[in-house]
């Protein structure tokens, strides 16, 4: 009987221990879930920006350089429902308040090859990465960015 309460205890203990990581691997994984549906919403509001002037997108999407830095910059909120530019033409619907820009979305122009943009060209394709998370509940400066979980994808808009 003694051995049997201490192997339950033993086990229950080994179980309690466990569950944080469990928790917080299952957050990332939601969170992972989220970053990989923000490129359709990116390709939307891309295309919403596009609009009046594919051309000067273009301009604002910096050629990607090493490393990686000042893309065209977006953010989104944790459920990924709403995604807006963070400082190229404001959404029409408001911006999303600090404390809700959970993912930074950042854009940058391919700088040879077949992805090249030219002016001449009818559409523009985008090397994107997602970070998260951007900025914490709370807390008033940004998430560093060794910090935060990533994801990159290829997004296109056509004129």
């Amino acid at each position: 009987m003694i051995v049997a309460v201490a192997v339950f205890a033993t086990a229950v203990t080994v179980i309690l221990a466990l569950l944080p990581g469990l928790t917080g691997r299952g957050a990332e994984s939601a969170d992972r879930l989220v970053a990989s549906r923000l490129p359709a919403a990116l390709q939307v509001e891309l295309t919403r920006l596009a609009g009046p002037g594919f051309d000067a997108l273009a301009a604002q999407a910096p050629v990607m350089g090493t490393p990686l830095a000042n893309g065209l910059a977006f953010v989104a909120t944790r459920e990924g429902v709403r995604l807006h530019a963070s400082e190229y033409r404001p959404p029409a619907n408001g911006r999303i308040a600090e404390s809700d820009q959970y993912f930074l979305v950042e854009c940058w122009r391919f700088p040879d090859g077949p992805l090249r943009f030219q002016e001449a060209q009818s559409a523009l394709a985008l090397a994107v990465r997602v970070s998260w998370p951007h900025r914490l509940p709370g807390v008033a400066a940004p998430t560093p960015p060794e910090l935060r979980h990533e994801l990159m994808f290829t997004v296109g808009v056509n004129r």
